[in-house]
């Protein structure tokens, strides 16, 4: 009857959780509808200029905005979005007339590899290095370990990705600088997108290896006559699960963002890329579309990561619970 009781309220609070989730999309989506519709320009007045270059009439002007709706009171216009949306319409690009979904079908596999490429490795060095660093506990490794870690840090993706080209492939030919034409073409740029956010969590695990070093169970595995190495992993590691799930997922969310660059960089067409040529031409029905996927990407990755935490530690689970 007890677990019963329990898997009941964990079930009600992760109801709560995803209608709260729910709650940030409307909200999220609806914010930046607004500012893609309040950004400078008159959207019908280019149509009519790609259509009819200088010959462009008021009357071709207005009426292209009124096929489009542009007349009509912004809170019309987003009702309308987000029905068309919900039932996987995400409506016609402007500068090409194709359907909007066609474009992701394409591009959305490229950017989910390019992620996924990238995820892998931050979610793998950072153990590595941050237990490393904990068993050299201050020592050169260590020293050197934070450096470069705050170098990584400290480094924006263009100029990365312009340093790995260089090197990689102008200098040594070892990998293709664009493209995607084998494996061979994804590692710069999974090695670009990661290098950022597997930076920040090495230096999460490292600071967290060192305050779990400090614990009471710690101190009972050397006790027992554990290495350094053996307390780190089989004790100090597990329970920086929680920290590192939650960072973890908070910096694969944003890669998302650095996607944009890698994208442009190693001429990839993914949505990244497919997001700047929308912004180039003014494209707005492909803009709302493409930063509704960042949204619903950042925010389910956020509410997978809340949910795993929350069946990981009963803590969080019984404070949650009484709140």
């Amino acid at each position: 009857m007890t677990t019963a009781l329990g898997a009941t309220a964990v079930f009600k609070l992760l109801i709560r959780r995803v209608a709260l989730a729910v709650a940030l999309v409307i909200a999220a989506s609806a914010l930046s509808y607004a500012l893609v519709a309040a950004a400078p320009g008159n959207v019908a007045a280019m149509m009519a200029e790609r259509m009819a270059g200088a010959k462009a009439t008021r009357e071709l002007i207005d009426s292209i905005a009124a096929r489009l709706g542009l007349n009509d009171p912004l809170y019309l216009r987003y009702g309308r979005w987000v029905s068309q949306a919900v039932q996987g319409h995400w409506g016609d690009s402007l500068r090409t007339g194709h359907p909007i979904s066609e474009e992701f079908a394409e591009r959305a596999p490229i950017t989910a590899r390019l992620l996924a490429g990238g995820g892998v490795l931050v979610f793998v060095v950072p153990l590595a290095l941050g237990v490393l660093g904990a068993m050299s506990n201050g020592g050169p490794v260590d020293q050197a370990l934070r450096g470069l870690a705050l170098l990584g840090a400290s480094t924006p993706n263009f100029f990365l990705a312009a340093l790995l080209v260089l090197l990689f492939s102008v200098q040594l030919h070892w990998l293709p600088s664009v493209g995607m034409g084998g494996v061979s073409s994804w590692v710069l740029p999974w090695i670009t997108i990661a290098v950022f956010p597997a930076c920040v969590l090495s230096r999460v695990v490292r600071v967290g290896l060192q305050e779990m070093m400090a614990r009471p169970f710690a101190t009972t595995g050397f006790a027992k006559g554990q290495s350094r190495a053996g307390v780190l992993i089989k004790e100090a590691l597990p329970n920086l699960a929680v920290p590192f799930i939650t960072t973890f997922a908070a910096q694969f969310a944003l890669m998302i963002i650095g996607a944009i660059v890698v994208e442009t960089v190693f001429a990839w067409q993914g949505l990244g890329a497919l997001f700047l040529e929308a912004i180039r031409f003014r494209d707005l029905p492909v803009m709302q579309a493409v930063l509704m996927s960042f949204i619903l990407f950042f925010v389910v990755l956020n509410l997978l990561a809340d949910t795993a935490c929350l069946l990981l530690d009963p803590r969080l689970r019984k404070s949650a619970l009484a709140d």
